[in-house]
């Protein structure tokens, strides 16, 4: 998982609120056995000194399959 050592991994996972939402958001998304209509997506907020930073968190059908 490459995209967990990014910068903008670390950011994340540096706020606790924004941590909690995306902890949120995996654990509470769709079970991969019930197909939705649209993919699970959740907009999650990081604030850091420089400000605050809007990210959209989503599950890629690839990732479904792995889980």
């Amino acid at each position: 998982m490459k995209a967990l050592k990014s910068k903008l991994a670390a950011q994340l996972l540096a706020d606790p609120a924004a941590s909690d939402q995306l902890r949120n958001f995996l654990v509470n998304r769709p079970a991969s056995g019930s197909r939705p209509q649209q993919a699970a997506t959740e907009r999650v907020v990081i604030r850091s000194r420089n400000g605050a930073l809007t990210v959209q968190a989503s599950v890629v059908p690839k990732a479904a399959k792995a889980a």
